[in-house]
């Protein structure tokens, strides 16, 4: 596995390719995408901040202006006459029930009267812990009358003088209608005083619009979950989306502790007091008070990362294509290379005919081009050498058969010369007329091959002419499949080895034998191939000799015609027949000699073996 994936990787030039396109996309689109990234972060960063800035600016001073207000008609009704007049009235003593109807009636139509001067103003009311309070509206003067006033400290503080005013966080008003409080309201405390005697006789509440207050701070979109709050100069939260915040103070220190510092009119900072990192603004406000906005960082940025993600998702993309593209590329670049590589071995394989289809008009076209030109010069080549090979093995086969010829004719001679010598003409008759057939058999035939049928008729008659010699105790056994009789081989094949198992293993014995002759399949090779066996039950040989004749071929001296006749034999198979062919010699001593040959058809050999 690891071979193979070192292989993929280091050793295919497809492989390199895509890599390679697929590596400078995905450093391209880092870079485009970081570079990016890293920009519109800063512009659209500052561009948020900007714009928080300068809504949170507007807000502010829309929040300030409804805070003046409050606090204006708040002097407005501690300077009103009628209002004075009533409670100089009243601190007269002796009113009649009509006399505080009126009271009550005239200071309720001037504190309504002022508040429909204002869309912002809900209620007034002027509460006194001695002495009756007034209210406009739907101002409920027995809810008062359950309250301890002096237990609140913004009552007594404000009644002992120790402040002219003071704001209450947002919350519902406990003074109004006759059920549960469900009106939301801001609301000023102000002094209530004689102005004759500087006395503060009580307080009056100026309730501004709370929902009013509440939807103005939230207006401004600071991402997704980011709220705004207006502090106070400690630090105490007055006006917060959640209620639970009401009247309590910042919860993060670090925030709490700049607002509370701050001087400049707009303070921007980040802070991690938890998981996340934050984005604080806070705008001061025209009476100290600040108007604070929070939100978490990656909610500024939001769209820069989804921008992110979409980049991301089409970088994938784009390197999918890349891989794709890469692929198809490299093949057609290594495809043909591949053919040439194919083409290439096949001739490495002793295929001269390879040639590459390639006919593209590139660089590899090109190589193709010349790879079939060289290819062809190496074919021509390969098949002028073997010609002249053949030719020159043909030549020296025919001169070993003039040897063997003239050694055959010689041995016959003779035997008919000692036949005529001891009277018996009849048989040297015969002799000679089996020589004449056996001559014109020879002379009769056309090219080097002859089937193997052609073959044994002239071992019959050469087996005729060496009876004559040795007598009828020499035998030929011929054992052949009927369906090789028809197989070529290359004439004068067999005779010599034949001729060779009578002088060398069959005379020296004086006494019978007899040689056999089997044609047979090649077990180890398909139906193409053949088994020639001549063997005999003559004297044998040494193993020396029989390793000379398998070393040497049998080019030595002591060898004789029997070397010449084997070396014929080899060298003819060599020729003629492919890769398997060859003799086999075993022998021993007094048990005889067999010869073995294996004729395999060219190009059989190569694909079975």
């Amino acid at each position: 596995m690891i071979k193979w994936l070192k292989r993929l990787l280091f050793e295919k030039v497809s492989t390199k390719l895509t890599a390679m396109i697929i590596l400078l996309i995905f450093l391209s689109a880092t870079f485009i995408s970081t570079t990016y990234y890293g920009s519109a972060v800063s512009i659209i960063g500052d561009h948020v901040r900007a714009s928080t800035k300068q809504g949170a600016k507007q807000t502010a001073d829309y929040l300030s202006l409804m805070l003046t207000i409050g606090t204006d008609m708040g002097q407005q009704i501690f300077r009103n006459n009628r209002l004075q007049d009533a409670l100089n009235r009243e601190r007269q003593g002796n009113l009649s029930v009509d006399d505080k109807f009126e009271v009550k009636d005239s200071i309720g139509q001037t504190l309504n009267n002022t508040i429909y001067s204002s869309s912002f103003v809900r209620s007034i009311y002027i509460l006194r812990e001695e002495g009756e309070s007034w209210g406009s509206g739907l101002f409920n003067a027995s809810k008062v009358k359950r309250y301890t006033l002096s237990n609140h400290e913004w009552y007594s503080r404000v009644v002992a003088d120790q402040v002219n005013e003071t704001w209450l966080p947002l919350g519902y008003d406990p003074f109004s209608g006759g059920g549960d409080n469900t009106e939301l309201v801001l609301t000023l405390v102000d002094a209530f005083r004689d102005l004759k005697t500087k006395r503060t006789e009580g307080v009056i509440l100026v309730n501004l619009d709370g929902q009013l207050l509440l939807d103005a701070a939230q207006r401004i979109k600071l991402g997704r979950t980011g709220r705004w709050s207006v502090v106070d100069r400690t630090g105490q939260v007055l006006i917060d989306s959640d209620p639970n915040r009401w009247g309590q103070p910042i919860r993060e220190a670090l925030i709490a502790r700049k607002i509370i510092t701050q001087s400049e009119d707009v303070l921007e900072f980040q802070t991690n007091q938890g998981e996340e990192e934050d984005y604080v603004v806070s705008v001061r406000m025209a009476n100290g008070w600040k108007l604070v906005g929070q939100v978490p960082v990656k909610e500024i940025i939001g769209d820069i990362e989804s921008l992110q993600r979409k980049i991301t998702r089409y970088t994938a993309l784009f390197l999918l294509v890349a891989l794709l593209v890469g692929l198809l590329f490299s093949l057609r670049i290594t495809q043909p290379l591949k053919e040439l590589t194919r083409q290439m071995e096949a001739i490495e394989n002793n295929d001269f005919k390879a040639r590459s289809r390639i006919r593209s008009r590139d660089e590899i076209g090109k190589l193709s081009l010349r790879f079939n030109q060289m290819a062809g010069q190496i074919e021509t080549l390969i098949h002028e050498v073997d010609e002249a090979g053949t030719k020159k093995r043909e030549a020296e086969i025919r001169a070993l058969r003039h040897q063997i010829n003239p050694h055959f004719l010689y041995n016959t001679l003779s035997t008919v010369r000692w036949m005529i010598k001891l009277g018996s003409a009849d048989g040297a008759y015969k002799g000679i007329a089996a020589l004449v057939e056996l001559m014109e058999s020879s002379m009769g035939r056309e090219g080097m091959f002859t089937t193997i049928r052609q073959e044994l008729e002239m071992l019959d008659k050469y087996m005729v002419i060496q009876q004559f010699r040795y007598g009828a105790e020499l035998k030929l056994a011929v054992e052949a499949d009927e369906t090789l009789l028809s197989f070529e081989i290359p004439g004068m094949l067999l005779q010599p080895i034949v001729e060779n198992a009578i002088f060398h293993g069959l005379a020296p014995k004086n006494e019978r034998g007899t040689v056999w002759l089997r044609v047979g399949k090649a077990e180890q090779f398909p139906a193409a191939a053949i088994v020639i066996t001549v063997a005999d039950d003559g004297v044998g040989m040494e193993t020396e000799r029989l390793k000379t004749l398998l070393r040497d071929g049998g080019n030595t001296p002591k060898s004789g015609m029997f070397g010449i006749g084997l070396r014929h034999v080899h060298e003819t198979l060599q020729l003629y027949y492919g890769l398997g062919s060859g003799v086999i010699i075993r022998s021993q001593p007094g048990d005889g000699t067999t010869v073995e040959l294996t004729l395999v058809p060219r190009g059989v050999a190569d694909n079975d073996l």
